[in-house]
Formats: C-alpha cells, structure tokens, sequence
C-alpha cells in the first residue's frame, strides 16, 4: 500500500470513514497522513469523561490539527434513553475535576480557527477516571454541569468563528443567564435546543413547572439567526414562565417545534405570537406532536383552527409548512400526573381544526397564505 499512486489512496482514504480507521491509515506513510488528516480531524468528539477532554485539548494546541477541526460534539451517545437517576450518588469531588477539565477545554475552541458547529449532548453520567466505570450524577450535578459547559461555549462565542449550535437534554432555569442575554453580537445562524420533558424533570424535582422558559438559552435580538429548533423529544414541554416577547430574529426563515404546548390565551410572551412577529422573513414551519393547554375548568377551547387561521392570514412570505394530520392536540394540566390528553375536545372541534390547516396547506401549495 506504501507504493500506490497518489489518486487511488486519495480514493482509499475518501472511502473511510470511521475515525479510528483514518487514524490508522494516517500511520501508514506520509501521503497517507497528508490526506487522511483532514478527514480524521474534521469532527472533534469529545466523551464525558477527564482523558477525553485532556485530549481534546492537546489537538486544539497542536496547530496543524486544529486548523482541521470543523464540528466539536460532547458526549454523543446513540440509541440512549435519557432518564434522571435518583438523587443519591455521591460524585462531588469527580464532578468538580470534570467540570474543571471540561471547562478549559470548551473555552479552548477559540483556538480553532476553523470551527462552525458545536453539538453539547447531556447526560446524567461520566466515565470514572480511575476505575473507568459509568458513575450516575444526582440531579444537582447534572444541572451545574450543564451550566458550567453553557458559560464555556457562551465564552468562546465572543471570538469563535462557530455559527451552529446544537444544545440536546437541557434544563430550562426558571431566570435567564447573563452569559446568554450578554452575548448581543451572537454569531449564530442556526441554534437547535432540545429540552428534558416536564414529566423528566418532576420525577425527580415534585413540581410539574421547574422548567423555565424557552427563551433562556436563545441569544439575544440579533440579523445573524436564521434558524431555530424547539425540541422535547422525550414528552410535551411547557413553562408557566416563558417570556419571548424581547426575542425578534430579523432574518429568520427556518422554525420547527415538536412536542411544545401552546398557552391557553395567546399573549406577546408566548410561542404563538413569537411565530407571528416573525411573519415578514419565516419561510418554514414545521410543527411535531404539539398541543394547545386547556385548563380543565375551562368552558371554551382555543382551538387549533383559531391558531391555523390567524397564521394563514400573516404568514405572507411562508413558503412550507409540515404539521401532520392529527399531531396537534390538547391537553390539561393534572395534579399528579402532569400534562395529559384532554379528552373533553369533541369530534366537531378536531374536524375544524383539520379543516383549518387544510385551507392554510392548500394556501401556500398555490403560492400565496390566504385568510380562512
């Protein structure tokens, strides 16, 4: 393989993919290394765990890896469920050395001249220097871990180059953080966050309402985002709290939201109107198993319909909009069991909301939102 020409292990190495096999080849001669560099260096992973962030910050000071390095991602795990252990594991003192060595290493990616995307995956647990066992953090930890990242990243924003940022398994705090709202030249184009389900976090906290708003961890008004992503994958999120009525994106063209609950009564603080103060850019909306909150003494229902109509009437310059026929519902707020279906809704209300969203699909198929 040593004597190949330069165009065939140019097609080898094109053909790997796996990281720790272009590190290999990197090994093999120099050609090999020239061209299976970029490739092996092009995403930075980064597990929970010291050894992992030590090494993470030896290629960010080893300049001609670094000049590679376009995505950092922490803590990526495939086809794991998200569940918070109970709280009692004792795992201050590992935390505290985690949460250092981690600190220094997020900081560190302004050194990455390069660098467009971070994805920060959180997870109630870090392998164990020393015994190099899965050790569970008791909820406290988990949330000042994330903390302790969110201020990293927020402090290598300030001269990064990044313009993607992809939060998964965030808690929500109930007041917003400095870092965050201080950060007024954001150079984000694209922000995605994907947030622990109330019924995650009051298993474990007894309050169906700890969850903060969705605004907390949005950066400040800025022309720079184009493109956001609202998730709970994991079950429906709603705040009592949320606060959107400060948040304008001039240039945004791009919103999906999946499994968030729309208030009751719209109002400036809420996800309804945040989408139509967006209405002069907002090309895509894209809706996932959303649900409007419907207090359980309530005599009157907001509908669906009502939402679909006074968006097919504003959202002039929509262009898509993907809502799955029956993936909007209601819901009420129990004592004990949180958020579940309201199952009062009559077969009328649901046929007028279908109704409604076809009217408004059938709209923007033809090129222009009209009024239902």
């Amino acid at each position: 393989m040593r004597d190949l020409p330069i165009e065939l292990v140019n097609a080898i190495v094109q053909d790997v993919s796996a990281t720790v096999d272009l590190l290999h080849l990197r090994s093999l001669n120099r050609s090999y290394k020239e061209l299976a560099t970029p490739r092996a260096f092009n995403k930075l992973h980064i597990k929970n765990s010291i050894q992992s962030a030590q090494n993470c910050l030896q290629i960010i000071g080893t300049a001609s890896l670094a000049i590679h390095v376009r995505e950092v991602v922490y803590d990526s795990r495939d086809n794991e469920h998200f569940q918070l252990p109970p709280d009692n594991v004792d795992s201050a003192d590992a935390v505290s050395e985690l949460e250092e060595v981690m600190t220094n290493a997020f900081c560190g990616i302004t050194a990455l001249p390069r660098i467009e995307s971070v994805v920060l995956n959180f997870w109630p647990s870090f392998l164990c220097q020393e015994s190099g066992r899965e050790v569970c953090e008791n909820p406290f930890w988990f949330i000042n871990r994330q903390l302790t990242l969110l201020h990293a990243i927020h402090h290598g924003m300030k001269t990064s180059r990044m313009t993607t940022l992809s939060l998964n398994n965030v808690i929500l705090p109930t007041t917003g953080y400095d870092f965050v709202s201080s950060l007024t030249n954001s150079p984000l184009s694209h922000i995605s966050l994907s947030v622990v389900s109330n019924a995650e976090v009051s298993a474990w906290s007894a309050s169906n309402s700890i969850n903060g708003s969705l605004g907390a961890l949005l950066p400040p008004s800025n022309p720079t985002l184009k493109s956001i992503v609202l998730r709970s994958p994991q079950g429906a999120y709603h705040s009592l709290t949320t606060q959107l009525s400060s948040f304008y994106y001039p240039s945004l063209e791009s919103l999906v939201l999946e499994n968030i609950i729309f208030d009751q009564t719209p109002s400036f603080d809420g996800v309804e109107e945040f989408v139509l103060r967006h209405k002069d850019t907002l090309q895509r909306l894209e809706l996932q198993s959303c649900t409007c909150y419907v207090p359980e003494s309530a005599t009157d229902v907001r509908q669906w319909s009502n939402i679909w109509q006074r968006w097919a009437a504003e959202l002039t310059s929509l262009t898509e909009l993907v809502v799955n026929d029956g993936d909007y519902r209601y819901v009420f707020l129990d004592a004990d069991r949180g958020y579940i279906p309201q199952v009062k809704v009559s077969t009328l209300v649901y046929d007028d909301d279908s109704s409604s969203l076809r009217v408004f699909k059938e709209g923007i198929a033809a090129g222009q939102v009209a009024a239902v």
